[in-house]
C-alpha cells in the first residue's frame, strides 16, 4: 500500500510539472540517486531502496531512480512493485529506451507476453539497437510463447497470428514457421500451414518435425507420395523419430506396397525396441501380408512391453488364422474389458468355438454380436448356419 500511495502521489507530481519534464534533476535528488546506486552495488538492496524512494520524493522528474527502484525490486523477487516502478520511469521519460527494455523483460519472465511484446515494440521503437539486439530477440521470444499459450487453449488461429508476428521480427528462424504452420494446421487452413511448413524447411532442411508435419498435411488430403516424401526427410532429419516411421508406413499400406510397410516398421522395432506401438504395427503389417506366425511373433513382444486388451485381440486373430483355436479363445478373452475391441472379440470367440464343434458356446458368444451394426448380418448368418446346417444364408 505504501508503494502504491506513493507512485500515486508521485504521478500526480509528474502531471503538475508538465513542460518542466525536460528540465534537469534537482542536485538533491541527483545526489540520493548516486547514494542508492553506490548501496546497491553492495547489495544492500533494502536500504537502496529506502534511498531511491527519497530521490524520487525530492524530484518526480528523477526517471533514473524508477528505473533504478524497479532493478532494485527484481532483485528483491518483487516483480509487481518492479513493473510499477519501471512504469513510472517511462511516464517521466516517455523516451526511456532502456526502462522500457527492462520493463519488457520483467513481464517476460512473469510471463506476461502480451505486456513485454507492448514494452519491446516501444523500446525499439526509439532505439533499434537496444541492448545490442536482446530486445529484438526477446520480443520474438515473446510473440512464440503467447502463441503456444493460445495453442493449449485450442485457439489456433490467436496463436497463428502471434507467430505470424514472431515471422516478421525473424524471418530467418524455421522454427517460427514450423510453429505457424502447426497453428493453421490445426485451424483446417491448410494452404497456409502448407507454405508456412514449406518455407520452415526451406530455411532448415534438416527440420525433421517440420517434415513430418507436412507428412500429416499430405496424407491428410490423400497425397501420398508426397506424404512418404516427407516422412522420408524426416527420418533422414532424425533417425529415432519414430511417429515418422509409423506414419510412413500407414502411407506404404495405403498404397497397397506392404513389403515397403513392414521393411520400415522392422526398422523401427531396432530403433525403439521397447515401444509396443511399434511392434503392434509391425504385427498388422504382416497380418495384412498373410504372415501370420511372423505378426503373432510381432504382437507377442508388443504384449511383453504392455499388456494392452488391442494387443490380445490382434493376437487372436493371428491364432485365429493360424487355426490355434484354444489359444485364439485365451487372447480374444483378454481383450474382452475393452469398449473397442468387446464386440470383435466376442466374434472371435463365436468363430473358435464354432470350429472347435461348440454350437452353444460358438451361438453365446455370436449374440453377442448382432447388436453392432457392423457385426449383425455376419452374426446372424453363423448362427443361422448353425442351427440350419442343411440350409444356411447366404454366403459371404
Amino acid at each position: 500500500m505504501r508503494l502504491r500511495y506513493l507512485f500515486a502521489v508521485l504521478s500526480l507530481s509528474v502531471l503538475v510539472v508538465g513542460s518542466a519534464l525536460a528540465q534537469g534533476v534537482s542536485p538533491e535528488s541527483a545526489e540520493k540517486y548516486n547514494a542508492g546506486q553506490d548501496l546497491f552495488k553492495k547489495r544492500r538492496y533494502q536500504e537502496a531502496l529506502k534511498v531511491f524512494e527519497e530521490a524520487v520524493g525530492l524530484d518526480a522528474k528523477n526517471a533514473q531512480a524508477y528505473r533504478a527502484m524497479g532493478k532494485t525490486y527484481q532483485k528483491l523477487r518483487n516483480y509487481k512493485d518492479a513493473v510499477e516502478a519501471f512504469k513510472m520511469a517511462t511516464t517521466v521519460k516517455a523516451d526511456y529506451a532502456e526502462a522500457y527494455f527492462e520493463l519488457g523483460q520483467i513481464q517476460y519472465q512473469t510471463k506476461d507476453y502480451q505486456g513485454a511484446q507492448a514494452s519491446l515494440k516501444k523500446a525499439l521503437s526509439i532505439d533499434q539497437n537496444i541492448a545490442e539486439g536482446k530486445a529484438r530477440d526477446m520480443l520474438k521470444a515473446a510473440y512464440i510463447r503467447e502463441g503456444i499459450t493460445l495453442l493449449k487453449r485450442r485457439n489456433a488461429k490467436a496463436a497463428a497470428a502471434q507467430f505470424e508476428s514472431a515471422a516478421q521480427v525473424d524471418p530467418s528462424d524455421a522454427t517460427v514457421f514450423y510453429n505457424l504452420g502447426l497453428a493453421h494446421k490445426i485451424a483446417r487452413n491448410s494452404n497456409a500451414a502448407r507454405e508456412a511448413l514449406e518455407t520452415a524447411v526451406e530455411l532448415d532442411p534438416a527440420h525433421g518435425k517440420a517434415h513430418r508435419t507436412l507428412g500429416d498435411l499430405f496424407r491428410a488430403t490423400g497425397k501420398n507420395s508426397s506424404a512418404a516424401s516427407a516422412y522420408l526427410k524426416a527420418i533422414k532429419a532424425d533417425a529415432k523419430d519414430t511417429s515418422s516411421r509409423l506414419k510412413l508406413a500407414v502411407v506404404y499400406q495405403a498404397m497397397k506396397q506392404n513389403t515397403k510397410a513392414i521393411s520400415v516398421l522392422k526398422k523401427a522395432a531396432q530403433v525403439d525396441a521397447k515401444n509396443a506401438s511399434v511392434h503392434n504395427a509391425l504385427g498388422q503389417a504382416y497380418h495384412d501380408a498373410k504372415q501370420f506366425k511372423s505378426a503373432l511373433a510381432a504382437y507377442k513382444k508388443a504384449i511383453a512391453i504392455k499388456s494392452s486388451p488391442e494387443y490380445h485381440y490382434r493376437s487372436a486373430e493371428s491364432y485365429n488364422e493360424l487355426k490355434q483355436f484354444k489359444n485364439a479363445i485365451i487372447s480374444a478373452k483378454k481383450a474382452l474389458s475393452s469398449s473397442k475391441f468387446k464386440v470383435p472379440a466376442n466374434v472371435i470367440l463365436g468363430d473358435c468355438y464354432k470350429d472347435l464343434g461348440e454350437k452353444e458356446k460358438a451361438i453365446e458368444y455370436y449374440k453377442k454380436g448382432v447388436g453392432n451394426r457392423q457385426y449383425k448380418k455376419y452374426c446372424e448368418d453363423q448362427i443361422d448356419r448353425i442351427l440350419n446346417p442343411m440350409g444356411g444364408g447366404d454366403e459371404g
